[in-house]
């Protein structure tokens, strides 16, 4: 696609280049978190949530869009630059250096290989689908109480990490079947790890300083933000995610989303443009698709929320499909039994 628009429209490679006047919208968006954190310090429980839910979690995305940007080295290109705004996202974000993983497993292997299930990490885990599945086609019932548990485990503080310790079991119990993939190792480039503990150390700090300043509550809406915006309740985060790369068409395996919601998140519904031009700034975007419209004409169905809605009202219906989902996974996820035979073997 890069090289039919480039042949039709020379002119698109002045748009390449990384825009520094988005380091502008990080201390924007730190007000606009860290003030809501105050605003809610001397409140309740409720008001903290409705917080954290309604704003905190679309603000995080904002802060999200921004590390994608510095991903690609499209906010400072220098090494001190990048670490700099790294860090003032770590601020916002308070990752614990999860931030740097997503940047490396995004460069290395998204993008590179997009729609390889052994290759790209943005496809979920093979045994987890095929368990879900059982239960769909078996005892949808059942999966229709799992659904629902999952959703409020999710709207728990740090209710993401406790899913993922529950649910994979209770999959594993009802299916008899393994629910998580050990066959699958997905390689990427990874972070030093100086600039690991660098980073953790940086959001321990901005937790105390969050605590100190905003007391349990505000330190609590952040921390509430951030777990709504990773689970299944981060409407936008996971509406974008499921309209970006629907079912498995190879010839256009990438759909953008234009619009008003662009403005709240640094033109990432661009998805079509930035993957076939990953070197153009998000200021610049849209002038590809202005340029270039009979290039980029790939759109996302519905919106963020109709995506995240079909999703969750199908028990989790995935959006991006792979090859493997339609093959017998038997051997892959087996038995428990075969499983437990085969380890003590």
């Amino acid at each position: 696609m890069r090289k039919d628009a480039l042949a039709a429209h020379p002119g698109l490679r002045a748009l390449a280049g990384a825009d520094r006047r988005t380091a502008f919208a990080l201390p924007v968006l730190l007000a606009l978190h860290w003030g809501m954190a105050w605003l809610v310090s001397d409140s309740n429980l409720l008001v903290v949530f409705l917080a954290a839910f309604c704003f905190g979690q679309f603000v995080i995305h904002a802060a999200g869009a921004l590390v994608h940007e510095t991903a690609h080295r499209l906010v400072f290109r220098s090494p001190g630059g990048k670490l700099a705004f790294d860090l003032g996202l770590e601020t916002v974000l308070g990752s614990f250096a999860k931030q740097l993983t997503y940047q490396h497993e995004h460069l290395s292997s998204h993008h590179p290989y997009m729609g390889d299930y052994e290759r790209d990490y943005e496809h979920e885990d093979l045994c987890a689908f095929k368990a879900r599945e059982m239960l769909v086609e078996g005892r949808p019932r059942l999966q229709r109480v799992l659904t629902i548990a999952t959703l409020v485990v999710h709207l728990l503080p740090f209710g993401f990490i406790i899913s993922d310790e529950i649910f994979p079991r209770l999959y594993e119990k009802l299916t008899g079947r393994t629910a998580r993939d050990s066959e699958r190792h997905v390689a990427s480039t990874q972070p030093p790890v100086w600039q690991k503990r660098l980073f953790i150390a940086w959001s321990l700090g901005v937790n105390v300083l969050l605590f100190t300043l905003f007391g349990v509550l505000g330190w609590l809406y952040h921390n509430w933000a951030l777990s709504i915006f990773l689970g299944k309740c981060g409407i936008s985060n996971l509406g974008q995610s499921l309209s970006e790369h629907p079912g498995d068409n190879e010839e256009t395996p990438t759909r953008s989303t234009y619009g008003w919601v662009n403005r709240l998140f640094f033109n990432t519904g661009y998805h079509n443009e930035h993957h076939t031009f990953p070197n153009v700034a998000w200021t610049r975007l849209p002038d590809l698709t202005r340029a270039a419209p009979d290039v980029f004409s790939a759109r996302a169905e519905k919106s963020y929320l109709g995506y995240w809605w079909d999703h969750v009202s199908h028990d989790f219906k995935t959006s991006r499909r792979n090859r493997q989902q339609g093959e017998d996974a038997s051997l892959r996820c087996p038995s428990l039994e075969m499983r437990e035979k085969t380890a003590e073997a």
